[in-house]
């Protein structure tokens, strides 16, 4: 095996991955198991990850895969991956998996196996409306399925209901109350801001009983952009599935637009594709969902920015593809403000 670091890989520190030479012993182990892709030489290289996974890209000559190894504690991530992986076998737009060990002794870890997915990461800002109709297609194939016929895949990922992200808001802001925070006058001005965002949706028709006739079903858990890939003229791909279960597909397609990495996205284009999701979507309200949603997350992402902007210094992950300086989060609170005072889905996005 090559375990060469080619030009070009993401650096690493030594204390947060297994180094080359671990994966390739690992991967002479699955050879010696029987694993006909793990056989011959391997080119392998560190291809960098998430603030959690550390992902290496493996040449087998015969086809590439990635090796996906996970944080020690995180074996049930790696269970709903390697799930959703078998269960959404029928898709060409999910990466197909080669084998899920939970514990991986030459790299003290979960580790999952699987093809590599052709493409290039998307750019939000160059996205047509047929790739998003692409991306919508092959995401209401995901939610037609309310059985997912895993365990693993059968908890909660996400809100079932919009109550529940009500309860999220309440329960953080009590929190951002109780710490040393509040003695920054910016801080507690801000907080006081997001209470009176939060008391006004109250005065709003949340209509709970619109989720009486629309069971939750299986969803990507993290659907936003930096999840999609371009496999095609005509193809998209969605990856990283740790996080797939059970939760209100409306929530999580409110969610990818209203997400930061969205906020590029054209303002008639986002209304098109909401649009479009809503009269294909099998729920009897899902136009009224929608809007509820769209009225409730940019609150969300205010409170969200808030207990990040709290913790900084604890270097709490963040929802973004890399880390924010503070200036940067307070930018993006004032921004989201901005959106959560305004009309929902006629306000303007600013710049990212």
């Amino acid at each position: 095996m090559d375990s060469r670091n080619d030009l070009g890989a993401s650096p690493r520190r030594d204390d947060e991955s297994p180094d080359l030479a671990s994966v390739a012993r690992y991967l002479a182990r699955l050879a010696g198991d029987g694993h006909a892709f793990a056989a011959g030489q391997c080119h392998i290289r560190p291809l960098g990850g998430g603030f959690n996974n550390r992902i290496y890209e493996v040449d087998s000559g015969g086809g590439i895969y990635l090796v996906k190894v996970y944080p020690a504690d995180r074996h049930q991530r790696l269970e709903r991956e390697y799930a959703a992986m078998q269960r959404l076998s029928f898709l060409e737009a999910v990466p197909t998996a080669v084998t899920g060990d939970p514990w991986a002794a030459e790299l003290n870890a979960p580790v999952l196996i699987y093809e590599k997915l052709p493409g290039t990461p998307v750019r939000p800002e160059s996205m047509a409306r047929e790739a998003l109709n692409q991306l919508l297609e092959t995401l209401l194939e995901v939610h037609g399925i309310t059985d997912p016929g895993y365990s693993s895949l059968s908890r909660p990922a996400g809100p079932v209901r919009a109550r529940d992200c009500l309860d999220f808001i309440d329960e953080t802001l009590r929190a951002l109350t109780a710490t040393a925070a509040m003695n920054d006058p910016s801080f507690r001005e801000a907080l006081d801001r997001l209470r009176d965002l939060r008391r006004g949706l109250d005065m709003m028709d949340l209509r709970p009983g619109l989720w009486a006739d629309c069971p939750p079903c299986l969803c990507h858990g993290d659907f936003r952009p930096g999840n999609v890939i371009r496999t095609g003229a005509d193809r998209i791909g969605l990856v990283d599935w740790e996080h797939a279960g059970i939760m209100d597909p409306l929530f999580e397609v409110a969610g990818f637009f209203w997400h930061p990495q969205s906020a590029v996205l054209e303002t008639g284009l986002r209304k098109e594709a909401i649009a479009d999701y809503c009269e294909r979507s099998t729920h009897p309200h899902a136009s009224e969902m929608m809007a509820v949603y769209q009225a409730i997350l940019p609150v969300q992402w205010c409170v969200r920015i808030l207990s990040l902007i709290e913790g900084y210094d604890r270097e709490a992950v963040q929802p973004w593809s890399e880390h924010r300086p503070l200036a940067s989060l307070w930018g993006d609170l004032d921004r989201y403000i901005g959106l959560a005072a305004g009309r929902p889905g006629e306000t303007t996005w600013g710049s990212a």
